[in-house]
Parts: C-alpha cells; sequence; structure tokens
C-alpha cells in the first residue's frame, strides 16, 4: 500500500509545525519550562536545567526535519514516537501517583491561565500524534501536484492547526472544571 505524497506532506509539515511551535514555547518560558519539569519529579534536580534546554533544541530540531523533508530512513519518526512516549510515560507516572494539578508543559500559551493540567486525554493525544507519525512512515507514491492538490495542502494545515488548537483547549477546560469540582 503507498501512500499519497499529499497526505505524507500535510502530517509531516504539521508535525513539524507542532514540534516547532512547542519549542518555542518551552524555549521563550525557559523558567516556566524548568518549574514545569522540577513539577513532575521524575529526572534527578541536577539534570533538570540541562533537559530544560535538550527537550526544546531536540523538539526544535525534530520540527524543522519534519518541515524540510530529512527523514533518515525514519530516524525523524521513531525520534518524534520516543519522545511522544517519553512524556506520556512522565504524565502516566504522575497521574499513578495522583500529582496531576500542575501544568503539563505541553501547552502553547506561556501564561498561568492557560495550563493544562495531566490527564489521561492528554495520553491519549500522544498515542494519536503517534499513529500519524507511524502513517507517514507508510511507503509514499508518487506523482506531480496540481493547482487542486495545493489548495488542499494549504485547507488541511489550516484545519489541522485548528483542530490541534481545539483539541488542546477542551483538554484544559476539562482539566480546569475538573479541579472545580474537587474543591
Amino acid at each position: 500500500m503507498l501512500l499519497d505524497p499529499l497526505i505524507s506532506q500535510i502530517f509531516s509539515i504539521s508535525l513539524g509545525l507542532m514540534f516547532v511551535i512547542a519549542a518555542i514555547h518551552k524555549i521563550s518560558n525557559r523558567s516556566q519550562f524548568r518549574i514545569t519539569l522540577l513539577e513532575y519529579q521524575i529526572l534527578p534536580e541536577i539534570t533538570v536545567l540541562p533537559a530544560s534546554w535538550i527537550i526544546p533544541t531536540l523538539e526544535l530540531l525534530l520540527g524543522v526535519a519534519w518541515l524540510i523533508g530529512i527523514y533518515q530512513q525514519g530516524l525523524t519518526a521513531i525520534t518524534s514516537i520516543v519522545l511522544l512516549a517519553a512524556y506520556s510515560l512522565a504524565i502516566g507516572i504522575n497521574i499513578g501517583r495522583g500529582r496531576v494539578y500542575f501544568d503539563c508543559g505541553c501547552g502553547f500559551g506561556g501564561k498561568i491561565e492557560n495550563e493544562q493540567y495531566l490527564s489521561a486525554s492528554l495520553i491519549a493525544r500522544n498515542f494519536g500524534l503517534v499513529g500519524v507519525i507511524l502513517i507517514t512512515m507508510l511507503p509514499v507514491g508518487s506523482r506531480d501536484f496540481g493547482t487542486g492538490d495545493y489548495l488542499i495542502f494549504f485547507a488541511a494545515l489550516l484545519t489541522s492547526a485548528l483542530l490541534f488548537g481545539a483539541i488542546n483547549q477542551l483538554l484544559g477546560n476539562r482539566a480546569s472544571i475538573n479541579t472545580w469540582r474537587k474543591n
């Protein structure tokens, strides 16, 4: 089965934009990101400062690789999957500990009022992203793009950005509502 090159491009560019925006969010709010890493209570405290540089750098590199099409026999996809799995594991460990009322560090707002608390829904979102990544690993067919393909491409990018933003907002709203219910 060959994947249509248009679908491959839409998924790759969408993933690239997601990783680049996530990296910029972490880099522009580095002190808050360090606090978030400390809140997870998974990394030894001495490694939090270097991790606060390494994680966004890795996200930025992955984002650029997806955007410009550097896949290196699946290395970009596999590294992206490992990163999302690590995020999911950290979230899962803290859910298991009952520690869910701190920002996951995965939002794009960068402000306290945009906190996104830990939830199983974040893990499900990450597994959905892993599914998209796995699709990009399918063999891609070859064909020329026409004008309609470019229109579909831009419409699909806009739709994926709006959909991802809406999912993040719904997850944030749900976490806030659950916080109100606990009080």
